[in-house]
């Protein structure tokens, strides 16, 4: 059997990243700071957000300790 699969637009996914930004803003002073440490290199402490009722289809995870949005496995800094 064959999945329908969507086209992937990016401009929805940068908008959607941006949106997702605001919803959960940059929370450095309760981050660790040890974890916050790695950002930079790459290695973020991705935590995922519940938004199946917003957004379908879509794996939606935000880095704790940067602003950076991962959406289907694709980074996004807005």
């Amino acid at each position: 059997m064959l999945a329908v699969v969507e086209p992937r637009d990016k401009s929805t996914d940068v908008s959607l990243a941006t949106q997702v930004a605001a919803l959960w803003p940059h929370r450095g002073c309760e981050a660790n700071i040890i974890l916050g440490q790695f950002c930079p290199i790459g290695l973020h402490w991705w935590r995922q957000l519940d938004l199946s009722e917003l957004v379908r289809g879509k794996d939606i995870r935000f880095c704790f300790s940067c602003k950076k949005v991962k959406i289907d496995g694709r980074v996004y800094d807005p």
